[in-house]
C-alpha cells in the first residue's frame, strides 16, 4: 500500500477507495485490504465484531468511498494546542462532558465504535473572540474530533480531525450524523486503523497509520470546549447524541458508558455548563445547561 510520511513517529498509508459497485461480502482478503478495508473477524470466535462488520458493511456499501486528502500539516500545530486532551482520564471536568472508562494493560482496548451528531451551535459572548467547542471520541491516545467554532455573527466552521492525520477531508455540516470507527493494534509499531462515515451526505473515508502508540487502557467520548484562553465561553450547543457505542478488549465485548465514569462541564466558579445523560447501555446525550 502506498505511504505518506506525516511526522517523525507517524506513517499514513492512503489505499485508493473502494469503486463505485463494490460488494464488500463478495470481495476477497485481498480486495478489501486493497482498500483499506477491515478484514471481516471470525464469526466463530468474535461473533459480536462479525455481526458489526455484517451490519456496518451492508451500511456502507452503496456509499461514496472518498480518496483520503488528509491535512497532515495540522497533526502536529493541532495536538501542541492540546496539552488538556480529553485523551487523558480522568477527564478535566473544566474542559470536557462526557463518559470515560478505564481498561487494564492485561487487557487493552482494541476498537471504539460510535455515532454522534453534529450540533447547530450559537455564540456565548466571549472577549477573547469565536468560541471554540468539538465533540470527541478516544482510543488511548486516538483521538477523532468534530472540530467547531461560532463567531459572534453565528458563522460556524465545521469539520473532522484525527490524531496522528491532522484534518480530514469527509465535509461535515451541523446537523449531520457522523460514524468513526478506531481500532489500535496492541503491539509495535501502533498501527492505527480509522474508518469513518457521514450517514446524512452518504460518504465515508478510511486511512491507516503507523502510530507508536502504547496499548489503550481507557476510551471516553463527549464534547469539550475550548481552553486557549482563561475560562472560555461554551459554545450554545443544544444536545449532542452519541449511540450505537461499542467498545472492545483483548476480553471481547465491554460495555460503554454503562459503567464508566459521568463527567460534568463546569466553570471555575462551579456552576455548570454541561451535563451527560445516558440514555441506554450504548447511547447517552450531552446537554447545554447554562442559560
Amino acid at each position: 500500500m502506498p505511504g505518506q510520511e506525516t511526522s517523525g513517529r507517524t506513517r499514513l498509508r492512503v489505499c485508493p477507495p473502494p469503486p463505485e459497485g463494490f460488494d464488500p461480502f463478495a470481495a476477497s482478503k485481498v480486495d478489501l485490504a486493497r482498500h483499506g478495508l477491515p478484514l471481516r473477524p471470525d464469526p466463530q470466535t468474535q461473533p459480536d465484531l462479525a455481526a458489526l462488520w455484517d451490519r456496518l458493511a451492508d451500511r456502507y456499501r452503496d456509499f461514496e468511498h472518498l480518496e483520503p486528502r488528509p491535512s497532515t500539516g495540522t497533526a502536529g500545530t493541532e495536538a501542541a494546542k492540546r496539552a488538556l486532551a480529553p485523551r487523558l482520564l480522568p477527564l478535566d471536568p473544566q474542559e470536557s462532558c462526557g463518559y470515560s472508562l478505564s481498561g487494564s494493560q492485561a487487557a487493552p482496548f482494541t476498537a471504539l465504535f460510535a455515532t454522534w451528531t453534529v450540533p447547530d451551535l450559537r455564540y456565548s459572548n466571549d472577549p477573547y473572540g469565536p468560541d471554540y467547542f468539538r465533540t470527541f471520541v478516544s482510543l488511548g491516545f486516538l483521538d477523532l474530533h468534530t472540530e467547531m467554532s461560532v463567531d459572534s455573527a453565528q458563522h460556524i466552521t465545521c469539520g473532522l480531525w484525527a490524531e496522528g492525520v491532522g484534518t480530514i477531508n469527509l465535509p461535515v455540516s451541523p446537523g449531520d450524523v457522523v460514524s468513526g470507527s478506531l481500532c489500535l493494534d496492541t503491539k509495535p509499531p501502533g498501527t492505527a486503523h480509522y474508518f469513518l462515515a457521514n450517514q446524512t451526505t452518504g460518504q465515508t473515508i478510511n486511512f491507516t497509520l503507523d502510530t507508536g502508540f502504547p496499548p489503550a487502557v481507557t476510551i471516553a467520548a463527549g464534547v469539550s470546549r475550548g481552553w486557549d484562553r482563561p475560562n472560555p465561553a461554551l459554545a450554545r450547543f443544544g444536545v449532542v447524541y452519541f449511540d450505537e457505542i461499542s467498545a472492545y478488549s483483548t476480553n471481547g465485548h465491554q460495555p460503554f458508558p454503562v459503567g464508566s465514569d459521568a463527567v460534568t462541564m463546569v466553570d471555575q466558579n462551579g456552576t455548570t455548563l454541561a451535563q451527560p445523560d445516558m440514555l441506554t447501555d450504548y447511547t447517552f446525550k450531552t446537554i447545554f445547561v447554562t442559560a
